[in-house]
């Protein structure tokens, strides 16, 4: 049985929404696979009536050829997800060897705009409806049922609602017959894009690197064509292993529309099936499936690239041919090593160094993978004391590949916190963004460069723009805070810095920086909660609890003289290491003298934050002083 867009299937507290795909329990989405999500569907159309197996795999997987065990595991998942409305009943009960049969009572329910119920039957437990029949059929259907409802009841302002419902009826679903016969023009409406890794199909043989990987293939290839604004994989990598609803994935991801779909890899075969969403109402826009070896995943990605660009764009240029053809490595292992190094890069904190032994293993297989290069180097310029191999990865990967945006923003990064070096960052950034517009990584630390010049507005409108293309992004929440707080609106970056956790509770570079604006506002308190968060990371934990006990008691004076007295009696090697945070520490307990003494060291070595003290509000009661102009200078400022 077919339905148009205003009818569904309710059972106890659950409804079932055929043309969005969606269950719903309560008016509240549930998160739901799509193969399990269809074979719900074949039950409740088909209350009652005994489903054998092959009856279900030939309804839901009717072109592909599955394994007995994916029926098993849709069933599985979809009974967790239904639950149980009593102790004593299941909504689906299992014939031992045979099939499925559905137990819930379930009832049609056709509405029109506005909530107005036109009907609402029982669907029958023994009837099997036919195929949709044509436009006339079900409004002479629809028009019957009424004038029986209208008849019966003697009601004359029912006959007047049942033909505006008929006539509302038929509209809806003559639109919806057209709009899926001629998909492809809303396509022009669509400006933007969320990737989703596809979900994994195969039993006890997933491999979510390679998922990843499929999905980044696309966001490279598709980004910047046309204008379209396709989210960054940083975006949907925290999708890789969610049930969530994609329509609501892509609302808080802020696009038009959703590529959503799944894999399965079975015998040597890989088949990934693809689905575009408008966001906006649900519908599907378009759907592709492609299966080739698993051998061959530089074709299949060609494939899924050139068909998703073609019902997007239609015609293609041959510049944005070779643009969506173009391969990243010729060698699939590289490849694979180098989805997994992006993985754990993404998922930054202290997993982005799990990335670099899967960087050095994509280079070692491939030495002219040009994108390996840059996400190595991007991982040596991002700690706190920067790796001096960086520029020369950064400088391979653009002798390989000149055009890459992403190498010239991590150019611009390394030029800037390794060699102050601040033309020629601005010149780097700026040809990122001449190549790619859409790159986050060239918007962010084009921000964060203009932080360092003290040009805050400038800054915020790169950002934003950042942000605007990777909303859901911990790190850049946490270093919009940062700005703000650099520019010493200190409410806005406490703001900031708590939506950045609410993504990532347990980003210990965000705590740094709520305890700077906390220690700037006087809170002692709640700067030595996030002092402790800082260095040990886990709220939960019982020895947080205890330490975090232990440096209220003492009090924050107290807690930094005895960081204090734990750094100034290290090695000479190590407090070179550590004169910016010895410096900081005796600047918040306004031992001035000392403070620019240890200040003075701090640009002897290589540290992410020196250029910081340009701008950052701890260093005002030392701006006046002549020797701390000198150090500014030094750095290049001034």
């Amino acid at each position: 049985m077919h339905t148009s867009a205003g009818q569904f299937y309710e059972f106890g507290s659950f409804r079932v929404d055929p043309y969005r795909h969606r269950l719903l329990r309560n008016g509240q989405p549930v998160p739901l696979p799509t193969k399990s999500f269809e074979t719900l569907l074949v039950l409740v159309q088909n209350p009652g009536k005994l489903m054998t197996r092959q009856d279900l795999l030939s309804a839901v997987w009717a072109d592909a050829f599955v394994e007995d065990a994916n029926l098993t595991v849709a069933i599985s998942v979809l009974r967790k997800s239904l639950g149980q409305e009593t102790d004593s009943e299941s909504y689906i009960e299992t014939v031992p060897r045979v099939g499925y049969r559905f137990l819930g009572d379930v009832e049609l329910v056709t509405e029109q705009p506005g909530a107005l119920v036109v009907e609402k039957h029982r669907v029958s437990r023994t009837v099997i409806e036919e195929d949709v029949p044509d436009s006339a059929s079900v409004s002479n259907a629809v028009t019957n049922s009424l004038k029986s409802v209208y008849q019966h009841r003697s009601l004359r302002i029912a006959a007047g609602v049942a033909l505006v419902a008929v006539a509302i009826i038929s509209y809806f679903y003559l639109r919806r017959t057209d709009h899926a016969a001629l998909a492809s023009p809303s396509m022009g409406s669509i400006r933007s894009i969320a990737v989703l890794p596809p979900r994994s199909l195969s039993i006890g043989n997933d491999d979510p690197s390679l998922r990843l990987g499929v999905a980044d293939a696309l966001v490279t290839r598709l980004g910047g064509l046309r204008n379209l604004s396709v989210r960054p994989t940083a975006a949907s990598v925290r999708y890789l292993n969610s049930n969530e609803d994609p329509i609501e994935i892509g609302r808080a991801l802020h696009v038009d529309a959703v590529l959503d779909g799944s894999m399965q890899r079975e015998n040597g075969h890989l088949r990934i099936t693809l689905r575009m969403l408008s966001v906006a109402d649900g519908t599907q826009l378009w759907s592709a499936t492609v299966d080739e070896s698993d051998k061959d995943i530089f074709k299949l990605q060609d494939l899924l690239s050139q068909q998703v660009a073609n019902q997007l764009f239609g015609e293609l240029s041959n510049s944005e041919k070779q643009r969506i053809g173009r391969q990243q490595s010729h060698s699939t292992e590289a490849y694979s090593a180098y989805t997994q190094g992006m993985y754990f890069w993404n998922r930054r904190g202290d997993q982005a160094s799990k990335s670099l032994p899967y960087f050095r293993r994509a280079i070692e297989l491939d030495p002219n993978f040009a994108e390996a290069y840059v996400g190595l180097a991007t991982v040596d310029a991002c700690t706190q004391i920067p790796s001096p191999e960086a520029e020369a990865l950064i400088e391979r990967a653009l002798q390989l590949n000149n055009s890459l945006a992403e190498a010239h923003a991590s150019s611009g990064l390394i030029k800037m916190f390794h060699h102050w070096d601040w033309r020629g960052a601005e010149g780097e950034l700026n040809k990122a963004l001449e190549l790619d517009s859409s790159s986050v990584s060239a918007h962010h630390w084009k921000g964060i460069y203009l932080s360092l010049q003290g040009r805050f507005a400038d800054a915020q409108a790169e950002l934003d723009r950042a942000l605007t293309l990777d909303p859901t992004s911990s790190i850049l929440l946490a270093d919009i805070g940062q700005l703000h707080y650099l520019n010493r609106k200190y409410d806005e970056a406490i703001e900031y810095c708590n939506r950045s956790l609410a993504i990532d509770p347990e980003s210990q570079m965000t705590q740094l920086y709520l305890f700077n604006v906390y220690a700037a506002k006087g809170m002692e308190t709640e700067a030595l909660k996030h002092s402790v968060l800082f260095e040990l990371g886990n709220a939960d934990s019982e020895r947080t609890k205890t330490v975090l006990a232990d440096k209220l008691r003492i009090g924050l004076a107290q807690a930094l003289k005895e960081k204090l007295a734990d750094y100034v009696g290290r090695d000479e090697e190590q407090q070179s290491i550590l004169a910016l945070q010895i410096a900081r520490i005796y600047l918040l307990l306004k031992n001035y003298d000392q403070a620019m003494r240890w200040l003075e060291r701090a640009p002897e070595r290589p540290n992410f934050f020196v250029p910081y003290i340009a701008v950052d509000p701890l260093y005002d009661p030392l701006r006046s002083n002549p020797r701390f102009q000198g150090i500014v200078r030094k750095i290049g400022l001034s």
